[in-house]
């Protein structure tokens, strides 16, 4: 019993990321196919088991959370606790603000949570060039979440700005923009509610082929409060399939979501996709054999949330090949 508290304990406070290897493109294909954790890491803390499977050196991992924000399929992720509407500065500045080891391990959903009621985020970083935690690639890494983070608040036409200091020391007084008391229990108990949240993940059901990673959850849900019209252009990269398909079942083997299906019927074949399981991690335009499918970054709110739908489809009696989109 003592001992599986222990382990409780030591992966609750563990800094490297949560690893989902069926998420993973080098799990689902081989290291030949997506490295780029390995690759994006200061630390060489990633290593390859069987040469697919992801493996984090809880020694050398400094949890600068590079590899998160570089992960196209969202197989890693770092849980980040913040009070809104509140700084937050990395572990490498002193002071008495609330702290996270390092700026790169905040996403997009984090960055507008943490604006609150405000119109923007401060963040705190030191001079990250030789950083014993991350690099000089984190401001990099961090400008394009704030681009994401700004793509889905435009959605709901919400004003959002970021602000970045390169400072030593930072207190939670030198904030121009304090809390009021009520906005500091408002936002004291939103807090408590997204602790909670994180607390009750681990047991949470789902996870494997299939399921959504937390971050693409949360920035599904940003979209659905926004209410967009349904015919408003929303940030969700999806998959377009062009003449010239082959049907072949290489882009539904190597979706780590099943987004896509094959349906075979009486009237011909269908490739079928799911929008709004699909994270636009771009497997499936690497992997196309005969090179038909592209990323189209904006597609209209009634695509995303109306279901299943056809991507393309091959009629048996008719030539050329016809390609069908909403």
């Amino acid at each position: 019993m003592f001992e599986n508290l222990l382990n409780f304990i030591v992966k609750a406070s563990s800094l490297q990321p949560q690893y989902t290897k069926e998420h993973c493109l080098a799990y689902k294909q081989s290291t030949a196919a997506c490295s780029t954790c390995r690759e994006v890491c200061p630390h060489e803390a990633i290593s390859f088991r069987r040469g697919k499977e992801v493996l984090i050196d809880d020694v050398d991992c400094s949890g600068c959370g590079l590899c998160v924000a570089a992960c196209p399929s969202q197989a890693l992720e770092a849980k980040v606790s913040y009070q809104p509407g509140a700084p937050l500065k990395c572990a490498k500045v002193k002071g008495n603000a609330q702290t996270v080891q390092c700026l790169a391990r905040i996403e997009p959903s984090d960055l507008l949570q943490l604006a609150g009621s405000k119109e923007k985020t401060t963040l705190v970083r030191n001079d990250c060039a030789g950083c014993s935690i991350g690099s000089a690639d984190v401001p990099v890494a961090l400008e394009r979440t704030f681009e994401r983070a700004q793509a889905l608040a435009a959605v709901s036409a919400r004003p959002f700005a970021l602000e970045v200091h390169v400072q030593t020391h930072y207190d939670a007084t030198d904030n121009p923009d304090a809390l009021s008391r009520r906005e500091l229990l408002r936002g004291g108990w939103r807090g408590v509610q997204q602790t909670a949240a994180d607390a009750l993940a681990p047991f949470d059901p789902g996870g494997g082929e299939g399921a959504r990673p937390r971050e693409m959850s949360r920035q599904y849900r940003l979209l659905e409060r926004a209410a967009p019209e349904p015919d408003e252009r929303v940030p969700w990269p999806l998959p377009r399939v062009a003449d010239g398909c082959i049907l072949c079942p290489v882009c539904t083997k190597v979706c780590p979501t099943g987004a896509f299906r094959r349906s075979f019927e009486a009237e011909g074949t269908k490739l079928l996709l799911e929008p709004a399981a699909c994270m636009g991690c771009d497997a499936c335009v690497k992997a196309c054999p005969v090179k038909v499918i592209t990323l189209e970054p904006e597609v209209p709110w009634r695509e995303l949330v109306g279901g299943e739908g056809l991507a393309y489809f091959k009629d048996p009696d008719s030539a050329p090949q016809d390609s069908v989109s909403r």
